[in-house]
């Protein structure tokens, strides 16, 4: 009886464990983007956006992306008024795969490579998203509201930094619906938050590898482990 009790505990613990190493792993892809599947020149700004710059533009870019592969990249010139902004949107319709269904803002992670080859500083990159309940941009829009992204000088003239970023410190009420069927991405430079003051010429960002992804918390999925943990207790409680 006491083998078999040991055998019980030594499953449910490994139950247990196997739950946690399910929290640490599982991972749902909302959507990735790594720009390859462009055609290279394409224009993703609108003229409306821009604000008040001299010239500008926010194309695929070949050859600027990581690994030398392509990527969206931003080039301005920002005049003496300095308060232009330019403006990327990218919507992803359709994206999301099954499993996407938790409401909970916190178990979400935007992450994307980013590099300023310009070596012009930029203070902070605007981000926002936007969820649309159908496919195709129908039905109801929610919005996360602008974030903005630290961006250290460590991004200047040094390649790609790694950026991520948790949905749940974002504005909270704003609304979002992380389980909607549709993404638009936007990304926003600000003519006022580069360094040193305007005007600014020939400032230019890269962005690749965009990514939201769905990481529930290890406490929720952990629960796996506890359910099988708890069925072998009562099999031993019951035999």
């Amino acid at each position: 009886m006491k083998n078999q009790s040991r055998y019980y505990l030594t499953i449910a613990m490994a139950a247990l464990l196997g739950g946690f190493a399910v929290a640490a792993q599982a991972q749902t892809t909302v959507f990735s983007d790594n720009y390859n599947g462009y055609t290279a020149g394409q224009d993703v700004l609108s003229a409306s956006d821009v604000g008040n710059l001299t010239s500008y533009s926010v194309i695929i870019a070949s050859g600027v992306g990581t690994s030398g592969s392509q990527g969206l990249e931003w080039q301005a010139n920002f005049n003496a008024a300095y308060n232009g902004w330019l403006q990327s949107q990218l919507g992803y319709s359709g994206g999301n795969p099954s499993g996407n269904n938790s409401l909970n803002l916190s178990d979400y992670t935007l992450s994307f490579d980013m590099a300023i080859p310009s070596g012009i500083a930029l203070g902070n990159l605007q981000v926002n998203l936007q969820g649309w309940a159908g496919l195709w941009y129908s039905g109801a829009m929610t919005e996360t509201g602008a974030h903005n992204i630290n961006t250290t000088a460590v991004t200047v003239g040094s390649g790609f930094q790694h950026v991520s970023v948790n949905l749940g410190t974002w504005a909270a009420g704003s609304g979002f619906d992380p389980s909607s069927q549709t993404y638009q991405f936007q990304l926003q430079v600000n003519g006022w938050e580069l360094a040193g003051g305007g005007p600014v010429t020939g400032e230019a960002i890269v962005v690749d590898n965009l990514q939201v992804a769905m990481v529930p918390e290890p406490s929720t999925l952990a629960l796996i482990g506890l359910g099988a943990a708890g069925l072998c207790w009562l099999r031993r409680k019951n035999s």
